[in-house]
């Protein structure tokens, strides 16, 4: 059964909430010793309450990542530096800027605990197609990397493994699978290795452990 909407009532409730929350608008004005509204000026307070609303819809800055040059070798400098990323979705991921990569934090299987910043977990140690399968199932464009995507997150200065730890928290020192495949054929895949920071080529019916990633790579983002 259908309802016919009063289009005139309807006009009515609207006008009624729009005055409830300019008057709500003034009263919040005037409560921080402002100037009140002329009397009429609809314009004025519109614009009040357009101002206070974009106020607590502002989101909060993102939490700065600690810096990790003391895990440095003496005498190496970084290579990728807490400063260049940024922690987005609560922490769970981070946006590098120098690349415009977006990586997920934890390893996957892994979970991120947003009290203590770590990855909590062992990671998955799964076979190529495997792994292919377990990444079209995570939600928001995830996807593996390409080698010359994961390469650019390897630290030089520290020992295995080779990662910023602030930046990639409990990292295990593996070989992480790429969709990179490798071009001399037998069936091998590009993988990088987080023991020494290297490409590796890898069989894709052995294990290997997998790091997200989206996004667009930018032009001349690695050396």
């Amino acid at each position: 059964m259908h309802h016919q909407i009063d289009v005139h009532e309807a006009r009515r409730q609207l006008s009624r909430l729009i005055a409830s929350a300019r008057s709500g608008a003034e009263a919040v004005i005037e409560g921080f010793n402002f100037a009140p509204s002329p009397p009429g000026s609809a314009r004025h307070a519109s614009a009040i309450l357009a101002l206070i609303l974009s106020s607590f819809l502002t989101p909060l800055p993102a939490a700065e990542i600690p810096d990790a040059a003391d895990a440095c070798v003496k005498g190496m400098n970084e290579t990728t530096p807490s400063s260049e990323f940024v922690a987005i979705e609560e922490g769970r991921a981070v946006r590098h800027e120098r690349t415009t990569l977006e990586w997920q934090r934890c390893a996957l299987g892994q979970t991120w605990d947003a009290d203590s910043n770590v990855c909590k977990g062992r990671p998955r140690s799964v076979t190529w197609d495997r792994g292919k399968k377990l990444v079209a199932a995570v939600e928001g464009d995830w996807r593996l990397p390409t080698g010359e995507e994961l390469i650019s997150i390897v630290e030089r200065c520290h020992p295995a493994p080779t990662i910023n730890p602030q930046v990639f928290p409990n990292t295990r020192g593996g070989l992480y699978w790429t969709s990179s495949v490798d071009s001399g054929g037998l069936g091998r895949v590009w993988s990088v290795s987080f023991f020494k920071g290297s490409y590796y080529r890898q069989g894709t019916s052995q294990n290997g452990l997998i790091r997200l990633v989206r996004g667009t790579m930018k032009d001349g983002a690695t050396p």
